[in-house]
Formats: C-alpha cells, structure tokens, sequence
C-alpha cells in the first residue's frame, strides 16, 4: 500500500522498461535474465568474461536484456534447443494417453481437427510420434488425427497476412514442395488460416483454437479472424492444486482480514467522533454569563437580594 502511494514510484506497465512473461519459454528467459544481473551486480560478469563477449554490450540492465532475448532467439530459430528436446524427449516432454484419446473422441464426434504450429516437421514428426503414436489403435498414425496439418506457420503473421507461400510435406524427412491449395489430410508447411478455413469449409464462430499463447495463439486468432479460443496454462494445475490445499488456512486468513477492516472502520469512526467532541468543546469558549449572587446583573425583582437576583442568571455550556 505504501510502495503505491510513494510519490517517487512510478509504475507504468505501458513503458518499455517492463517486459511480460507470457509462455513458460519467457519464464526461462526471466530465471537467466535474473541470474545474469545478480553476476552484472557482483562485477563478475565482466571480470569472468572471455571473447567473443562484448563487455560494451552488456555493460548496463537494459543491455543485458536484449542480449538474453536475442540469444534464445537463436536457439529457437537455429534450432538448438529443439535439438536438444529431441535427444531426450523423456526428459522434456510429459506423457498423457488422454491426450490422445480426446483428440480421438473429438474425430468420433464427427469435428474436424487441424494441427497448426510455428515448429517445423521433423520436430513436429518426432514428438507426435512419441508422445502421441503409442496411445493410438494399432496402425495408427498421429497425422490421421488431422483432417489437415500445418508446420512453420509463422504465427501470429498465420492470421493476419493472406498472402504467404503454400508447401506440401513431400517427404518423411521434410522435403517440400510448392502447393496451391490445401486439400484435406495433407502435411504443409506455410500458408495462411484463410486456407485452413477453406479446407475445412468453417469460418469465424465454427472453430475452437486451443493455443498456449496469449498473443501469437489466442489473442491473433480471436481478433482476426472472430474463432473462438481455449488458452492452455499448464502452470494453472499447480495453482489449482495449491488453492485447495490451503483452503482453510485461506478462509482463516479471510475472516482475519475481515475483523481487521472492522476495527479499522470502527477506529475511524471513533476518531472521527472525538474531534467533533473536541471541535464542541473549543467553539462553546466556556464560562458562566449572568447573576453573580448580588443581584448586579442578572437581579430578578428590584435588585436588593442577591439570592433572588441568582435565579436570573443563564449558564452556557
């Protein structure tokens, strides 16, 4: 409560000097960008550095920030992360026979299912044939879950630009092929949710996009093209869990801060009351005007007796 109402803090999210963690891929960022200031602040950062590090380049908070961005930006882009998420795929990626089974009820149900994603296919290929594959009727294969299946999608441009170039998956290695149009059961790479839309032969309300993504996933997908969406947060499970655990010691907790907002309305209250009583007792100035027992003044009758001129006194609070 303090912090907002010091007049020498000044929050503004829309400022640059704020940056939102939005995926659990910016919670990585965060942790290193975090690690990396606490060795900046130490000195030891540029002490225990050795070239190619630029010290000019990282000399300052807002540096050090954009380096940490551009670097796993490059891991993304040249692949360096996915290679290693493919080398240990038991390490990186959870396992849920129910996955599988949703999307098959959902083809049951008669719906039809697209796979839209920013990975390329041999990443794509190697984790759905992992973590989707052994949940499967026998034979099986995790792209005839799909009535079409879209890689390097560049989202969020996937939503916005009609314009983008169309490649059919060739082969099992990722080989492309130029493409018009996208035809149901097919593999492409590229293209446009315009496509995705004919293919399917559903538009705007029809569809239920299911993203882990505030803004390339659910956010583009919602404000251009009017599909609804369902936002995945797998850290929402962890959360859940935790609330009912402390339950109790929440109801607890809120029945204190409840008597606490009593006793600071009822302090209010008295204090209000004692300054009025003090502002009462400061106009009224006090004294006794009137008789002053012999008669002078306030004398009833002729004014020989003090005792009676008594009586025509008047007393002020």
């Amino acid at each position: 409560e303090e912090y907002g109402r010091s007049s020498t803090v000044d929050v503004d999210l829309r400022s640059d000097r704020w940056s939102f963690l939005n995926t659990l891929f910016s919670v990585s960022e965060g942790c290193l960008y975090m690690q990396l200031v606490d060795r900046l602040d130490s000195g030891a950062l540029i002490a225990d550095s050795v070239p190619p590090f630029d010290p000019g380049r990282c000399s300052s908070y807002s540096q050090l920030f954009r380096a940490v961005q551009r670097a796993l930006f490059r891991a993304h882009v040249q692949s360096t992360l996915k290679s290693e998420v493919m080398q240990h795929i038991e390490r990186f990626v959870n396992f849920d026979p129910e996955a599988s089974q949703a999307l098959l009820e959902q083809r049951r149900a008669g719906k039809k299912l697209a796979l839209i994603t920013n990975s390329d296919w041999v990443y794509t290929r190697t984790l759905m044939e992992v973590a989707f594959e052994p949940f499967l009727p026998g034979g099986m294969r995790w792209w005839q879950l799909f009535d079409v299946v879209v890689v390097s999608a560049c989202k969020p441009d996937f939503f916005t630009e009609t314009r983008r170039p169309l490649y059919s998956v060739a082969t099992a290695d990722g080989m492309l092929r130029e493409a018009l149009r996208m035809e149901l059961g097919g593999q492409y790479a590229g293209g446009n949710a315009r496509m995705v839309e004919k293919v399917t032969r559903c538009r705007g309300e029809e569809f239920l996009y299911v993203g882990d993504h505030i803004f390339t996933d659910v956010n583009m997908a919602k404000r251009c093209l009017s599909w609804r969406t369902c936002m995945i947060l797998q850290e929402l499970e962890q959360e859940v869990v935790g609330l009912d655990q402390g339950r109790e010691e929440g109801q607890q907790l809120r029945a204190l801060m409840s008597r606490r907002d009593e006793y600071a309305a009822l302090r209010c209250h008295v204090r209000s009351e004692l300054q009025r009583r003090r502002a009462q007792r400061d106009d009224g100035g006090g004294g006794i005007c009137g008789g002053d027992g012999d008669g002078g003044s306030g004398g009833g009758g002729d004014g020989g007796d003090g005792g009676d001129g008594g009586d025509g006194g008047a007393t002020v609070a």
